[in-house]
């Protein structure tokens, strides 16, 4: 069975800054990587690297037997705004797509240049099972919500879906 878990690490309503809401963070993953134990972990938004490691280590530390690892995308340098996926490395191996991915990516710019043009917004990664060799492509995604209408929107967000099959096509079995 696979368990994971979703946190959306950003300021959104708190008045808090980073690193009171950090500690917050930190309090939170370890209690719940203690009691349900995710293999998995996917973030977004803004948050130091300082404090993604944090996160790393208290995800290692409160599960017994793992070691997590970070893929993640940078949207912003300024703001630290990221995807990323935590993954336990005791029961995943992961596998390096970065070429297909780009493969996919031109091969759609052939016929539409500006297609998936912030592909910085999203992060793929291929993962196998240590044991029974089960393939699995996560992804993450951050839609650009920001000076962006709902149309565009709309249209970005196609494009992802499309690079997603596109690379999920080039890695299958």
């Amino acid at each position: 069975m696979i368990s994971a878990l979703c946190i959306n690490l950003g300021k959104g309503k708190t008045e808090l800054h980073e690193p009171e809401r950090s500690s917050k963070v930190d309090d939170f993953v370890q209690n719940v990587a203690s009691e349900y134990k995710p293999d998995i972990v996917f973030s977004q938004d803004a948050y130091a690297t300082k404090h993604l490691e944090k996160i790393t280590t208290n995800l290692s530390n409160n599960i017994e037997g793992s070691r997590f690892v970070l893929k993640k995308n940078v949207i912003n340098e300024n703001t630290k705004d990221h995807v990323g996926i935590f993954l336990n490395e005791k029961i995943y191996l992961i596998i390096d797509i970065e070429n297909e991915c780009r493969k996919v990516l031109e091969n759609k710019r052939v016929d539409n240049a500006d297609f998936f043009n912030e592909d910085k917004r999203a992060v793929l990664v291929l993962a196998k099972t240590i044991i029974g060799g089960q393939k699995l492509l996560l992804s993450s995604f951050h839609a650009k919500k920001n000076k962006i209408n709902d149309p565009q929107r709309e249209k970005h967000i196609i494009e992802f879906f499309s690079y997603l099959e596109g690379v999920a096509e080039r890695v299958k079995p």
